[in-house]
């Protein structure tokens, strides 16, 4: 009973930034509406889209407030504090436009926060795992357990399990100020490790989101957001570099570079890929052994590759 009333004491907003979505987002809400315990509010931000998604918004029937805001195109990260200017629940969750919500994800997700708070915990964030369906067939699951204090942790990755996955308490990012709009990668990144800077951070070990990844999400345009991935490294180091160890500096730097000198070697850019092979090694030797030497091994197959095309060219001439 006493856990039943702590969490009756608590109303969740839901906020989807939304932009060209009418592909999807009736799908979206309609796993609102399949929720064991329902949203109190749902804001939908509208990022400039120029298909029909903001009226079949206007369209959809709901059983709890559904709010429309609109906006010029400035990312996700804008739209996501564009609504919380909407919002006055005491819980807030994010959800993409085309990602869907097992029936129970809210109602486990309060469970765990009551039960947390219920034990003096001074929770900041509560996520889930996720099942991805790609576009090729394949599927993964997302299963990054936490429990406590995990600063540290994202100096090696983004450990949260997908944006969709988070439930936060709105006085979090309030006081936090909300997501950095100068971004448009790894703005929710920088996000999850300001709260775990200070706040618990839990998960609730079940699958109860489901997210589909195709051609267009934004590491198959990795040079579209690449500067992003710069700038965001930027921010980090300047406001963390005095909590890290030259080593964990080292780490976060490579590791961040790494991941987008992949994406450019998926997609046989091979002048990028040294680019950014250089700025590795501007950063560090260590970069001709981190990630047990894949991003070495990529660099020389593009210089190699860059090496052909000179030559191809210089005898065609």
């Amino acid at each position: 009973m006493l856990e039943q009333s702590l969490s009756s004491e608590h109303s969740v907003c839901v906020v989807i930034p939304m932009y060209n979505g009418a592909g999807s987002i009736e799908q979206t809400l309609a796993s609102l509406v399949g929720q064991t315990r329902l949203p109190e509010h749902v804001v939908v931000v509208d990022d400039g889209s120029t298909d029909d998604g903001p009226q079949r918004v206007k369209d959809f029937v709901a059983p709890f407030r559904l709010t429309l805001v609109q906006q010029v195109n400035e990312g996700q990260a804008s739209a996501r504090n564009h609504a919380l200017q909407y919002t006055e629940e005491s819980l807030v969750a994010f959800l993409d436009a085309d990602d869907l919500w097992h029936p129970q994800k809210l109602e486990k997700q309060i469970a765990l926060y009551v039960d947390m708070l219920s034990q003096g915990r001074p929770v900041g964030l509560i996520d889930c795992n996720v099942l991805i369906d790609y576009s090729d067939g394949r599927q993964q699951v997302e299963k990054r357990y936490k429990n406590g204090m995990h600063f540290i942790d994202f100096v090696h990755s983004n450990i949260i399990n997908g944006v969709s996955t988070v439930l936060i308490p709105r006085e979090v990012l309030t006081q936090l100020g909300g997501f950095e709009a100068s971004l448009r990668y790894s703005e929710d990144r920088m996000m999850w490790a300001r709260i775990a800077e200070h706040w618990e951070i839990h998960t609730v070990p079940e699958v109860l989101m489901r997210r589909t990844v195709n051609g267009g999400n934004i590491t198959a345009q990795p040079k579209k957001y690449f500067h992003h991935k710069v700038r965001f490294i930027e921010m980090f180091l300047a406001r963390y570099a005095g909590q890290l160890t030259e080593q964990q500096r080292i780490d976060f730097e490579l590791g961040n570079l790494a991941d987008f000198l992949g994406a450019f070697s998926r997609a046989g850019d091979h002048a990028e890929v040294l680019g950014v092979y250089r700025r590795m090694w501007r950063c560090s030797w260590q970069a001709l052994i981190f990630g047990r030497g894949k991003p070495t091994l990529r660099y020389l197959y593009a210089y190699a590759r860059t090496l052909g095309r000179t030559a191809t060219s210089t005898t065609a001439h």
